[in-house]
């Protein structure tokens, strides 16, 4: 199954996103959720998967795009572009009701996250490397597993601590590029650095893995947050 980032790791995206929100966004986002406090709100999309109702979400959270394509509509398993676009167009759909609005604002904010981990975007050959078996410290694990949560939960940080953390250094001209970024720019750019996350020689993962892509971790969790806040400010305008 693909979780995308763990729980600790979509809320640090929620968090990061709630710090570059307009006032006006947090305004109309509290209107229709109640509150504004995105890091709440991010890990529904994979609670609700124990429900019959959603199976149909299982193809959501994840998209396939081969070494050297890009991405095209239909030809690969994994709706998740597709379907952030549609959660963009309800949002921005002045007739649309109002809870299903609220359910594309909670899959919305959940999906963005996702796409910022490199091995949501798969190769199609490994299911998104679930199927790469490595171990973690001695313990059996496989990479996708790693990438979502093992990384970041090393760290020992609530996601509070780790957003706070990933802020320090913050440079206001990055932050607006980011904000500014397409879909397709992230998801190709996971495209691009999944082949990081599969450079290892020994399948016992320890230290010198966690350091050598602890960059790139962090890179990607700051980026989704920032991103979620431009797709959001851009919505709720």
């Amino acid at each position: 199954m693909l979780l995308g980032w763990g729980k600790t790791g979509h809320r640090i995206v929620g968090k990061i996103s709630e710090q570059y929100l307009t006032k006006n966004a947090k305004t109309q986002i509290k209107k229709l959720m109640g509150h504004h406090d995105i890091s709440r709100m991010t890990n529904w999309a994979d609670e609700i998967k124990s429900d019959p109702e959603w199976k149909k979400a299982g193809d959501w959270h994840w998209c396939t795009i081969p070494d050297n394509e890009s991405y095209t509509v239909g030809k690969h398993p994994g709706n998740a572009v597709e379907k952030v676009e549609d959660f963009i167009s309800v949002l921005t759909n002045k007739k649309a009701p109002k809870e299903e609005k609220k359910i594309a604002f909670k899959f919305l904010v959940h999906i963005v996250g996702d796409l910022h981990q490199p091995l949501h975007v798969g190769n199609g050959d490994d299911r998104g490397a679930n199927n790469i078996k490595v171990e973690w410290f001695n313990e059996s694990s496989n990479l996708h597993s790693i990438w979502d949560s093992k990384l970041i939960d090393f760290q020992n940080l609530s996601y509070t601590e780790y957003a706070n953390y990933l802020l320090l250094d913050e440079d206001r001209s990055l932050i607006r590029k980011w904000q500014a970024s397409t879909l397709l720019d992230y998801v190709h750019e996971s495209r691009d650095l999944r082949k990081q996350c599969y450079d290892f020689s020994n399948k016992n993962l320890k230290w010198e893995y966690f350091y050598k892509n602890k960059l790139l971790l962090e890179q990607r969790l700051l980026q989704g947050g920032v991103r979620l806040s431009g797709t959001l400010n851009r919505i709720f305008k």
